[in-house]
Protein backbone atom coordinates (compact mmCIF):
# COMPACT_ATOMS: atom_id res chain seq x y z
CA UNK A 1 0.00 0.00 0.00
CA UNK A 2 1.37 3.42 -0.94
CA UNK A 3 0.97 6.43 1.27
CA UNK A 4 -0.94 9.42 -0.11
CA UNK A 5 1.21 11.99 -1.88
CA UNK A 6 1.54 15.22 0.07
CA UNK A 7 0.71 18.35 -1.88
CA UNK A 8 4.05 20.26 -2.21
CA UNK A 9 2.48 23.63 -1.46
CA UNK A 10 0.75 22.21 1.61
CA UNK A 11 4.07 20.69 2.64
CA UNK A 12 5.82 24.06 2.33
CA UNK A 13 3.12 25.72 4.44
CA UNK A 14 3.56 23.02 7.09
CA UNK A 15 7.33 23.56 7.14
CA UNK A 16 6.93 27.32 7.57
CA UNK A 17 3.97 27.33 9.95
CA UNK A 18 3.59 23.86 11.51
CA UNK A 19 0.95 24.95 14.04
CA UNK A 20 -1.37 26.72 11.58
CA UNK A 21 -0.52 26.11 7.92
CA UNK A 22 -4.00 26.53 6.40
CA UNK A 23 -3.99 30.30 5.89
CA UNK A 24 -0.48 30.29 4.44
CA UNK A 25 -1.27 27.36 2.14
CA UNK A 26 -4.36 29.15 0.83
CA UNK A 27 -2.38 32.35 0.26
CA UNK A 28 0.43 30.64 -1.65
CA UNK A 29 -2.06 28.74 -3.82
CA UNK A 30 -4.03 31.91 -4.49
CA UNK A 31 -0.85 33.79 -5.43
CA UNK A 32 0.30 31.02 -7.79
CA UNK A 33 -3.17 30.74 -9.33
CA UNK A 34 -3.26 34.51 -9.85
CA UNK A 35 0.18 34.46 -11.52
CA UNK A 36 -0.88 31.69 -13.86
CA UNK A 37 -4.11 33.61 -14.59
CA UNK A 38 -2.08 36.63 -15.73
CA UNK A 39 0.02 34.48 -18.07
CA UNK A 40 -2.57 31.97 -19.34
CA UNK A 41 -6.07 33.13 -18.43
CA UNK A 42 -7.67 30.25 -20.35
CA UNK A 43 -6.03 27.70 -18.07
CA UNK A 44 -7.68 29.17 -14.99
CA UNK A 45 -11.08 29.95 -16.47
CA UNK A 46 -13.89 27.83 -15.10
CA UNK A 47 -11.70 26.46 -12.29
CA UNK A 48 -13.31 26.16 -8.87
CA UNK A 49 -10.61 27.43 -6.53
CA UNK A 50 -11.81 25.72 -3.36
CA UNK A 51 -12.26 22.33 -4.98
CA UNK A 52 -9.61 22.07 -7.65
CA UNK A 53 -6.86 24.44 -6.52
CA UNK A 54 -6.97 23.88 -2.77
CA UNK A 55 -6.90 20.09 -3.26
CA UNK A 56 -3.73 20.42 -5.33
CA UNK A 57 -5.33 18.76 -8.37
CA UNK A 58 -5.08 21.95 -10.43
CA UNK A 59 -1.29 22.07 -10.13
CA UNK A 60 -0.86 18.38 -10.97
CA UNK A 61 -2.67 18.85 -14.28
CA UNK A 62 -0.69 21.87 -15.47
CA UNK A 63 1.89 21.58 -18.24
CA UNK A 64 5.49 21.60 -16.90
CA UNK A 65 6.22 25.30 -17.66
CA UNK A 66 3.20 26.37 -15.62
CA UNK A 67 4.05 23.89 -12.87
CA UNK A 68 7.41 25.65 -12.82
CA UNK A 69 5.67 28.85 -11.70
CA UNK A 70 4.17 27.00 -8.74
CA UNK A 71 7.52 25.44 -7.90
CA UNK A 72 9.46 28.71 -8.15
CA UNK A 73 6.96 30.62 -6.04
CA UNK A 74 6.81 27.91 -3.39
CA UNK A 75 10.59 27.64 -3.21
CA UNK A 76 10.84 31.43 -2.98
CA UNK A 77 8.45 31.54 -0.05
CA UNK A 78 10.33 28.73 1.72
CA UNK A 79 13.65 30.52 1.26
CA UNK A 80 12.18 33.85 2.37
CA UNK A 81 10.70 32.51 5.61
CA UNK A 82 13.80 30.42 6.31
CA UNK A 83 15.78 33.64 6.05
CA UNK A 84 13.58 36.00 8.06
CA UNK A 85 11.30 33.75 10.12
CA UNK A 86 7.53 33.38 10.12
CA UNK A 87 4.87 35.64 11.52
CA UNK A 88 1.26 35.41 10.23
CA UNK A 89 1.18 39.21 10.07
CA UNK A 90 3.41 39.00 6.96
CA UNK A 91 0.27 38.01 5.03
CA UNK A 92 -1.54 41.31 5.64
CA UNK A 93 1.09 43.94 6.48
CA UNK A 94 1.43 46.45 3.62
CA UNK A 95 4.81 46.90 1.97
CA UNK A 96 4.78 50.63 2.72
CA UNK A 97 5.18 49.83 6.43
CA UNK A 98 8.72 48.45 6.10
CA UNK A 99 10.06 48.66 2.54
CA UNK A 100 12.11 51.75 1.64
CA UNK A 101 10.32 54.11 -0.74
CA UNK A 102 12.71 53.49 -3.64
CA UNK A 103 11.72 49.82 -3.64
CA UNK A 104 7.97 50.26 -3.51
CA UNK A 105 7.19 51.06 -7.14
CA UNK A 106 9.30 48.27 -8.67
CA UNK A 107 7.88 45.76 -6.19
CA UNK A 108 4.31 46.82 -6.89
CA UNK A 109 4.68 47.11 -10.67
CA UNK A 110 7.01 44.25 -11.57
CA UNK A 111 6.15 41.75 -8.83
CA UNK A 112 2.54 42.76 -8.11
CA UNK A 113 3.56 42.91 -4.44
CA UNK A 114 1.19 44.38 -1.89
CA UNK A 115 2.13 42.82 1.45
CA UNK A 116 5.33 41.73 3.17
CA UNK A 117 4.50 38.11 2.26
CA UNK A 118 4.79 39.02 -1.42
CA UNK A 119 8.49 39.72 -0.85
CA UNK A 120 8.90 35.94 -0.75
CA UNK A 121 8.37 35.90 -4.50
CA UNK A 122 11.30 38.25 -5.15
CA UNK A 123 14.82 36.84 -5.45
CA UNK A 124 17.17 38.35 -2.85
CA UNK A 125 19.55 39.64 -5.54
CA UNK A 126 16.71 41.79 -6.91
CA UNK A 127 16.50 43.60 -3.57
CA UNK A 128 20.19 44.48 -3.92
CA UNK A 129 19.58 45.80 -7.45
CA UNK A 130 16.59 47.86 -6.33
CA UNK A 131 17.87 49.16 -3.01
CA UNK A 132 21.63 48.75 -2.97
CA UNK A 133 23.57 46.34 -0.80
CA UNK A 134 23.38 48.24 2.50
CA UNK A 135 19.67 49.08 2.23
CA UNK A 136 18.79 45.52 1.18
CA UNK A 137 20.68 44.14 4.19
CA UNK A 138 18.88 46.60 6.42
CA UNK A 139 15.53 45.48 5.02
CA UNK A 140 16.35 41.82 5.78
CA UNK A 141 17.22 42.72 9.37
CA UNK A 142 14.01 44.71 9.72
CA UNK A 143 11.98 41.76 8.40
CA UNK A 144 13.71 39.42 10.86
CA UNK A 145 12.73 41.70 13.73
CA UNK A 146 9.19 41.90 12.37
CA UNK A 147 8.97 38.10 12.28
CA UNK A 148 10.06 37.91 15.91
CA UNK A 149 7.31 40.24 17.11
CA UNK A 150 4.69 38.41 19.12
CA UNK A 151 1.28 38.05 17.59
CA UNK A 152 -1.46 39.61 19.72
Amino acid sequence: MTSPKLDPIRHAALLISPDAPDTLERRIKLDVFTSISRIKPGVTAQIDFDTTVMSGVFFETLPPPLQGIAIARTEGVLAFYNRVGWNPAFLDTPLDSYVPEEGLEPLKQRYHAKTLHDLGYVHPKHFVKMLGKAEAASLWETLKRFAQQSVN
